[in-house]
């Protein structure tokens, strides 16, 4: 058996034994309007995640009580709940708590309205679930700043994102032979560049409502682009597109996945007004992410030549790990177009 299907062999046992997400934690998004500071009506969106939607409550204060039933309202994407409360205390200012956050469901959008209080918003996470409505932070940030942080970690945790950014990393990697090292930094600069303008362009673009794509074959075609990233990895022919212009196909990929940061961002919810610092926030924490993926793998691809060239590695032996990695990202993203296509054929 060769290294490249000895490789291929493992890295299929353990996708069979472990499953992965392309996307990390899910998050959900808590409405609460008042007129009067007393009487509010309360919203709460909740995604599907694998067919399934996780269940999520908000605890108000114990002088509290609903002035109406609950209507739940089924969509393909998820689930809204509304119904109305009436609170003896102001709502402004009093604590709530968000029940039911979870390992897959690890975060909530909290948006509150009232007569003295516009545009407040926090972002409310699994390890301390509970927030105080209208209360800026301590630091006097505006809550909005939590969109960054949603960015950051949405690209992070959404290996389908950090799989295509790791495998244009690795085309222009192994196209570096002809050049030196200032042309192949110029050209990694060139193709991350080309990436980032992409999908800024369409996350703007579809947050803004200006253009709209489906949600299942979005998602599914993000999956297929980091698969034929793969697949010419592997292939290994210098002279296709691909390999030749690299920022080509990240700028019109990138066009897609922006698609999905913009599904991701609409699915948390945004608030009424002032829709333009949310979103710059949320692209800027998507851009942060990024250039921590590129840090964390050029740091990455240096350690293990700078290790081949002082052990004096065999080809053969450099190479397998180059073919692990690649076989790694093409499996999963290929269980993944799987996933996905059979989702929206059901869906």
């Amino acid at each position: 058996m060769s290294r490249r299907h000895g490789a291929f062999l493992a890295l299929m046992l353990v996708t069979a034994s472990v499953q992965v997400r392309a996307h990390g934690l899910a998050a959900a998004f808590v409405s609460i309007e008042t007129a009067d500071d007393y009487e509010a009506d309360v919203l709460i969106k909740l995604p599907q995640i694998e067919g399934r939607t996780s269940e999520l409550s908000v605890r108000f204060a114990d002088d509290c009580e609903a002035l109406t039933a609950p209507t739940r309202i089924k969509r393909k994407d998820g689930v809204i709940e509304r119904w109305a409360i009436r609170c003896e205390r102001p709502l402004t200012g009093m604590k709530i708590e968000l029940v039911g956050l979870n390992a897959i469901l690890g975060e909530v959008l909290v948006e509150f309205r009232s007569p003295d209080t516009q545009g407040w918003s926090a972002v409310v996470r699994r390890g301390l679930p509970a927030t105080r409505l209208g209360v800026r932070s301590s630091q006097g940030l505006d809550s909005r700043a939590g969109y960054l942080r949603l960015g950051i970690e949405h690209i992070l945790s959404g290996f389908d994102h950090v799989f295509f950014v790791l495998a244009l990393m690795l085309i222009v990697w192994r196209t570096r032979s002809p050049y030196g090292r200032r042309a192949v930094s110029k050209r990694m600069l060139a193709t991350i560049t080309a990436f980032t303008v992409g999908h800024s362009v369409t996350l703007a673009a579809a947050t803004l409502g200006l253009v709209r794509l489906a949600r299942a074959p979005t998602e599914l075609v993000i999956a297929l682009s980091v698969l034929l990233l793969a697949v010419e990895l592997a292939r290994d022919d210098r002279s296709t597109l691909t390999m030749r212009f690299p920022w080509i196909v990240a700028f019109a990929f990138g066009l897609l996945h922006g698609f999905g940061f913009a599904g991701a961002l609409v699915e948390i919810g945004l608030p009424r007004e002032g829709i333009a610092a949310p979103l710059l926030l949320f692209n800027l924490g998507v851009e942060l992410g990024q250039i921590l993926a590129v840090l964390a793998a050029a740091s990455g691809f240096g350690v293990a030549s700078s290790i081949a060239g002082k052990r004096r590695l065999a080809a053969g032996q450099r190479s397998f790990f180059d073919w692990a990695l690649i076989y790694g990202i093409g499996t999963l993203t290929a269980y993944w177009c799987f996933e996905r296509s059979l989702g929206w054929i059901l869906g």
